[in-house]
């Protein structure tokens, strides 16, 4: 009789370790992202540019950091907050960009996750204005605004802005990020400068 209740504490002991380890891998806060960094960006002419070295920088409102001098086509990770828009920007950088012929302006790149785990320049100015806003850039209750953030509706304002111009970058960056952060955007505030 006793090696029965021996036997049953034991079973129910390791369902119980079992169980808790599982629980705490589905309830856990944070995720890794994996973003690749791609080899070509786009100049402002829309010519194709090979990049050598990329600075990154990220935001989910929380957790950020940035990365200097990491190899196109290397892969980083970051530790993301779960049901949590997380923005992901890369800046091109040039050791002899003066020596180019063309004299287009190179666009950063960049992309929202979960949207998104691609790099690309058309999503790069969404992710732009993401990691802005997180930065706090504008006034308002910041609680407020980041919940704002995570509802916000990301894919539809990047197809908007795609409508709106084949290049985001030239719309007027800082007019969206004030519509946004008051909680008061539309559809026409999308404009280029």
């Amino acid at each position: 009789m006793m090696n029965k209740i021996n036997f049953f504490f034991i079973v129910a002991a390791i369902f119980l370790i079992l169980g808790c380890s599982e629980v705490q891998a589905v309830n856990s806060s944070e995720e890794e992202v994996r973003i690749e960094l791609p080899c070509f960006t786009k100049d402002s002419e829309g010519n194709y540019i090979p990049v050598e070295f990329w600075d990154m920088a990220y935001s989910d409102g929380i957790n950020c950091g940035k990365m200097q001098k990491l190899a196109s086509g290397s892969t980083i990770k970051a530790q993301v907050c779960k049901n949590r828009v997380a923005s992901f920007c890369a800046e091109p950088v040039f050791s002899c960009y003066q020596n180019r012929e063309d004299n287009g302006t190179p666009r950063p790149t960049g992309a929202i996750f979960p949207l998104n785990q691609e790099l690309s320049v058309q999503n790069g100015f969404a992710a732009s204005v993401l990691y802005s806003l997180y930065l706090g850039t504008y006034s308002g209750n910041a609680k407020d605004v980041q919940e704002f953030l995570t509802r916000f509706n990301w894919q539809k304002f990047e197809q908007t802005c795609l409508k709106k111009s084949e290049d985001p970058w030239l719309l007027d960056k800082e007019r969206i990020m004030k519509a946004i952060s008051s909680g008061k955007f539309k559809k026409s505030d999308v404009r280029i400068k």
